[in-house]
Parts: structure tokens; C-alpha cells; sequence
């Protein structure tokens, strides 16, 4: 599906999209609250009915930037917020068939922002998977620049970066995509190319929020990655881990043989759970 020219791609994403649009859940199994972000974007809370938690996790879903959610990502963060005891916001963040990267960075500070007027910061967590991966480090490197410019913006306690992928920017990276791209079940080497163009939308993008392993990571929280050794993303682990040390930061990457990576263990649980205070 991620294979072929730009006008390819995004028309595979509008039919898959238009099959599977994106719905908020009405069944029982929790209590679904609807945020209203930036007058055009919405951001789903699922917790108890009685009262929220005094923790909770920004889940951001994965998709390349062109797929939008579905179903099964609607009962993952319920699992999640069943299985960890802290409440979830899901944010249905635009796609880059029409929004550019900076915009969902932009949307996803938003939503932060808004659980920030609920939880203390050191109580919420950063999840995201692959895309939703590199949204939460850019995320850290856009709330880097606010600060920066004289705002006060207070980091999470714990991000949770499941498979992030970047832009290929040093002749490393690319050594190491095309070394995994004939293990790789999912994403192949092109589309890291493609996506550049895709993740811009027609605008001018500073590369920081495109090549997000080489964004600005200074003042982050504790930070897990996971990533199987057979995914083409894989080949950013380094370049992260770089960055992380630059910026006078510590991150741990875990790593599972083959395409699937490490999830819902016992310790992945226990981290959100106890990897915050």
C-alpha cells in the first residue's frame, strides 16, 4: 500500500479512509468524553465514569500520516486504559493528504495542553506507535522551542516510543533502511523518501519535525523505545540514541528479534503504570 508515486499512495489512503472512517465509540465498555481541539479537531478521553484518574496517557495511533484511526485503535486505548489504571486521551489528529507535519505536531501540543488543565505533567505519559512514534519526539522538540521563546511548558513524566520512524538524512540511515528493507513485512525503504514530500503537504517544513531522529531532545523525560529487528524503522535506533546523548539525555531501546515489537509485556505495562509518579 505504501508502494509507487505520491498520487498513488494517498489515493490507496482515501479508499482505505472512506472504508474505515474514523468514528467515536458508543458502546459500554467505558466512559468516552469528546474534546473539541482548535476548533476543528477532536481529541477522545476514555476513563471511568465516576471520577478521573489521577494518571493518564496520551495514546497517539500510528498510520504514516495517511491513514486515519479505526476501530481496532479505538479498543487498543481502551485496553490500555483498562490494563494500566490511568485514564486515555486519544487525539484524531489530520492527515498529511491535506495538513502538513508541523499541524499535527501543533494538534497534538494542543491536546497536551489541555490535559495539563486536569493532570499534573509528571503524571502523563507519551505513547505513540510508529507515526504516532515520531509525533511524541516531535512533540518534545516543538515544546523545546516554546520554552525556548520565553514560555514555561512543563514535559510529560514517561514517553513510551513504539517504533518511531524518521526522515533518512545521513548516509548511515540509509545504509541501514536498505539493509532492512527485505526483512520488513510493512513499510518499505521508499516510502521514507515519499514521505517527505507527503509529510510537507506543498509547505515549508523545518526538517527537524520531518528527520525527527535529529530533533531536540533536551529536558526529556525518562523514555523507552521498543522496535523489532526486522523493522526498515530500526534503522533510526542509532541515530536517536545520538541525539538522546547530545542532548544530555538517557533513553533505553529495547528490542525484539524479527518484525513485532516488544508490547503489552508485563514490564511495558509496569512502566506506564509505575514509570510516573
Amino acid at each position: 500500500m505504501l508502494m509507487g508515486t505520491k498520487e498513488e499512495v494517498l489515493a490507496r489512503a482515501a479508499k482505505m479512509n472512506a472504508r474505515n472512517p474514523s468514528r467515536f465509540p458508543t458502546n459500554k465498555k467505558a466512559h468516552y468524553t469528546d474534546h473539541p481541539i482548535l476548533h476543528s479537531y477532536h481529541c477522545l478521553e476514555i476513563d471511568r465514569k465516576e471520577k478521573r484518574r489521577e494518571k493518564a496517557i496520551l495514546f497517539v495511533f500510528s498510520g504514516g500520516m495517511i491513514l486515519g484511526s479505526d476501530k481496532g485503535d479505538i479498543e487498543l486505548a481502551r485496553k490500555i486504559e483498562d490494563q494500566t489504571d490511568c485514564d486515555v486521551w486519544f487525539p484524531y489528529y489530520p492527515m498529511c493528504d491535506k495538513h502538513d507535519m508541523l499541524e499535527n505536531v501543533q494538534m497534538i501540543f494542543a491536546c497536551y495542553t489541555k490535559m495539563l488543565e486536569s493532570y499534573r505533567p509528571e503524571n502523563i505519559v507519551f505513547l505513540g506507535f510508529s507515526s504516532g512514534g515520531a509525533l511524541i519526539l516531535d512533540l518534545i522538540t516543538y515544546i523545546n522551542e516554546l520554552n525556548d521563546s520565553g514560555q514555561n511548558i512543563p514535559m510529560p513524566g514517561l514517553l513510551i516510543p513504539v517504533s518511531p520512524a524518521s526522515i533518512p538524512v545521513t548516509q548511515d540511515e540509509k545504509d541501514r533502511l536498505h539493509e532492512l528493507d527485505s526483512q520488513d513485512v510493512m513499510i518499505p525503504e521508499s516510502y521514507f523518501y515519499l514521505a517527505k514530500e507527503i509529510m510537507c503537504c506543498g509547505h515549508e517544513v523545518d526538517e527537524k519535525y520531518l528527520a525527527t531522529a535529529h530533533g531536540d531532545f533536551r529536558h526529556v523525560p525518562e523514555t523507552h523505545f521498543y522496535y523489532g529487528s526486522a523493522e526498515t524503522v530500526y534503522a533510526f535506533a542509532p541515530s536517536y540514541a545520538d541525539s538522546f546523548k547530545k542532548a544530555g539525555a538517557e533513553c533505553r531501546i529495547h528490542v525484539r528479534r524479527g518484525n513485532a515489537p516488544l508490547l503489552c509485556t508485563t514490564g511495558f505495562r509496569s512502566r506506564m503504570q509505575a514509570g510516573i509518579s
